[in-house]
């Protein structure tokens, strides 16, 4: 058994304190090296970092990169314009794919006015609308002609610009008929 002695704390016995402040020692250098470590390799990171900064600024400002960087603009300008003009066209596409032209249909409604007695000679189409030069045996076919014209759900006016008389056969007369169609339109204000 051990013997307990009371009286030891009022004799003055020095304790030991050896192993204690040597391993107090050892844990307070460790921190301090862990800590010199750190601020060490954190330094050194933050240098390599900067560096790595100041390189990337420099290949940025480069007269290679700020040319290039022109060059995108100027071709996003042209991007923005040449989209805008692709709405435009794209419109007056549509526009053009929906317009009933001059085409067979007309003309075989034309064609199924000509009354008994006109004959045509030449039969120009275009946007504006139909230029016809005929021959007819009499004046009554040529107002025949007019007025199931003017019925006509596309034309939207007639004339008749000259009435002349067949030199060689009398009971022959030469006529020109000018017509203008209805919804033309040249886009000639875009």
């Amino acid at each position: 058994m051990n013997d307990f002695n009371f009286f030891d704390a009022y004799t003055g016995v020095k304790k030991d304190f050896k192993k204690e402040y040597f391993y107090a020692v050892i844990v307070s250098a460790s921190l301090v090296l862990l800590i010199i470590f750190t601020y060490a390799s954190n330094y050194f990171n933050i240098s390599k970092l900067n560096s790595e900064i100041t390189n990337i600024q420099q290949n940025l400002n480069s007269k290679e990169n700020t040319a290039k960087l022109n060059e995108i603009g100027n071709e996003e300008k042209k991007l923005v314009i040449m989209n805008k003009y692709y709405g435009v066209v794209s419109n007056i596409s549509k526009d053009i794919n929906n317009k009933d032209f001059v085409g067979n249909k007309v003309i075989d409604k034309i064609n199924s006015c000509v009354p008994e007695g006109v004959d045509f000679k030449v039969m120009t189409l275009d946007a504006n609308g139909v230029q016809i030069q005929a021959e007819a045996k009499d004046r009554e076919a040529i107002a025949v002609f007019e007025r199931t014209l003017r019925n006509l759900d596309f034309v939207k006016d007639i004339h008749i610009d000259i009435i002349n008389s067949s030199l060689t056969d009398n009971k022959k007369f030469n006529f020109s008929v000018k017509c203008t169609l209805k919804d033309v339109d040249n886009y000639e204000g875009n």
